[in-house]
């Protein structure tokens, strides 16, 4: 997996292993100790993809990770110059995510990198809590000074949509 560059490559690759094998594993380690030694702007850019995707509670779309990607602690809303691209959040973990062109679902690119992650998340995501982490990211969110939540509640359903197009990770962050 180490020499594969696209999403296509990874999951022919991955599909030829046989399923549950250690082989896998060492696969997909080899390819975050990859993503690791990558020096880009933010080194741990791949760490703030993955445990969002891995420890979501329901796939997320790839705005609403942005929206959740751009979250920063201690403000009190949302900065639209901190929210990434897709193409960057794919890109710094290396193959390992994909966005599903019909429902817009950023995800894991094989299931067997899921099962990967349950088995190794504490070895990647040592740095945070991963529940806590996003609970923590959720409740940002929601607590942000801005027109859309202080206004309180809606006066009619197409508010409440409009609240929703104009917050793409309030549901998510309301729900979970």
């Amino acid at each position: 997996l180490v020499s594969k560059r696209s999403v296509k490559a990874v999951r022919i690759a991955i599909s030829n292993f046989p399923s549950g094998s250690e082989a896998i594993y060492d696969a997909y380690n080899d390819l975050m100790e990859r993503i690791e030694d990558q020096k880009q702007r933010s080194t741990r850019a791949w760490q703030q993809v993955l445990i969002r995707i891995v420890r979501a509670k329901r796939p997320l779309t790839a705005l609403e990770l942005q929206h959740a990607l751009a979250v920063e602690f201690g403000t009190s809303g949302l900065d639209e110059d901190n929210v990434p691209q897709i193409e960057d959040m794919v890109s710094v973990c290396a193959g390992l995510v994909t966005v599903d062109k019909e429902t817009s679902i950023i995800r894991l690119v094989h299931p067997t990198a899921q099962e990967y992650f349950e088995r190794t998340q504490k070895q990647w995501f040592a740095d945070a809590e991963a529940d806590a982490y996003i609970t923590t990211i959720c409740l940002t969110y929601l607590a942000f000074d801005t027109d859309t939540f202080g206004s309180g509640i809606c006066a009619t359903f197409k508010d409440f949509e409009e609240r929703l197009r104009a917050n793409p990770f309030y549901n998510y962050a309301a729900k979970n």
